[in-house]
């Protein structure tokens, strides 16, 4: 019979958030540098999916914690799980500021897809203007796209970082075997 051990969930969960969040930065530079609208689109979908994504990494990392030999990592175990929580943090800073960003097409999307809900977001859209009015700008300036992709890229490394000490935990000191 085949058994199960939630050490072994962890390395389930990890690669899609993994995927999602370097093709979300790809498609950033990509959009930006061909000026396509589109791709940006696409990378904020990835970034939308990858963020939680690196949460559930996250927690099946903690709950396969137990169910390890974490003896065997010395202090590569505690640095991968501070990159880990670095790492889900600035991805989900980058999720929150491009969720800021697009706040008013959300807005207006909303007002359209529910008519009862016109009025309250039609507030909610005009006191957003008055608080951001930078918000309504139709093309962001080229130093906070610049800091934005710096910031993306700078998460990037730290997703590699982490990346590379789970792998050698795993590979080079057999933090994955099952206890004994």
């Amino acid at each position: 019979m085949l058994s199960f051990r939630l050490a072994e969930l962890h390395p389930i969960v990890v690669h899609f958030p993994i995927a999602l969040l370097i093709t979300s930065v790809a498609l950033d530079i990509a959009g930006v540098m061909l000026r396509r609208a589109g791709l940006t689109t696409a990378a904020t979908w990835c970034l939308v999916l990858g963020v939680p994504g690196a949460f559930a990494a996250l927690f099946s990392g903690w709950l396969s914690e137990r169910d390890v030999q974490l003896a065997l990592a010395g202090d590569i175990f505690h640095l991968h799980k501070v990159f880990a929580v670095l790492t889900t943090g600035s991805f989900s800073l980058l999720l929150l500021l491009r969720l800021l960003w697009l706040l008013p097409a959300i807005l207006g999307w909303a007002r359209c897809t529910w008519p009862r809900t016109e009025v309250a977001l039609a507030l909610v859209d005009k006191r957003l203007h008055l608080l951001l009015p930078a918000l309504y700008i139709k093309s962001l300036p080229r130093l906070v796209v610049a800091l934005y992709l710096l910031a993306s890229v700078v998460s990037l490394v730290l997703l590699a970082l982490t990346g590379y000490l789970g792998g050698a935990m795993v590979y080079d000191h057999g933090v994955g075997q099952p206890l004994h």
